[in-house]
């Protein structure tokens, strides 16, 4: 078993663990999930220096035979601080983390995928960066197909149809495979938009024409999705937290 790693590596979640030391969970594209514990994190301004989501080269050494590691150094790419300058941002950013780990995806593509939604959350709004991640990582998943044929029966969605939801599949569907009557609906210019958003990548699409009222529908689409295709697990959804941002406009 190697005792010594080092790789590219973000902090997605800190922990309280102890008087002063902190858990880190770090996701690589390599090794995917590592749980890293920093001692005196709380008191040492050395420890502090791997903030959470901060992007970097971690080097880290193993702990004894156990999972968990410990930080040796980090040269920091990013620390994507501006995050949290807004409550909503600090959000976001806590429920991509809680995606991720709750999902178990890993690899380049999911690493790759959350850190573009991260640098999204500096320079544009929470809800537009959320849209971005969540259409971008829910294919990873293996939940969400392609957003053109039902992944219970395979027809093709027609352009004017509404979809609907499988709660035995944890999935969106066409109507005719919909099992919560049409609880939980997809507009066809909602999905429409989403399937826009997947063609032209997370950057572009912040750039497609949308209004207010209609990405803070899609937002909260996503956020009941999330709920039920993740049912109990996803702490944050359950908590209510998000309640007073998905008012209707």
């Amino acid at each position: 078993m190697e005792r010594m790693s080092k790789g590219l590596a973000i902090a997605i979640r800190s922990e309280k663990r102890k008087d002063s030391d902190r858990m880190l969970t770090l996701l690589s594209p390599d090794m995917g999930l590592v749980k890293v514990i920093s001692y005196g994190a709380r008191k040492s301004i050395r420890a502090l220096k791997a903030p959470l989501y901060s992007e970097g080269i971690f080097s880290l050494e193993r702990i004894g035979q156990s999972d968990f590691w410990t930080i040796k150094d980090v040269d920091v790419i990013s620390t994507h601080e501006r995050i949290s300058e807004t409550l909503e941002s600090s959000m976001a950013a806590a429920l991509f983390s809680e995606i991720v780990i709750t999902s178990r995806s890993f690899g380049p593509s999911v690493y790759q995928t959350y850190c573009k939604a991260l640098d999204l959350l500096e320079s544009f709004g929470a809800e537009a960066s959320a849209i971005a991640f969540f259409v971008a990582f829910l294919p990873l998943t293996g939940f969400i197909g392609d957003w053109e044929k039902c992944p219970v029966c395979g027809n093709e969605y027609s352009d004017d149809e509404i979809l609907g939801f499988s709660a035995s599949e944890g999935v969106p569907v066409c109507h005719r495979c919909d099992t919560m009557s049409e609880a939980l609906i997809l507009p066809p210019n909602a999905r429409h938009y989403i399937k826009r958003v997947q063609e032209v990548g997370m950057e572009e699409a912040m750039e497609l024409g949308i209004s207010d009222m209609q990405r803070h529908r899609i937002f909260r689409y996503f956020l009941r999705l999330l709920k039920l295709s993740y049912p109990g697990k996803l702490k944050s959804l359950e908590s209510g937290v998000w309640d007073i941002f998905v008012e209707d406009l």
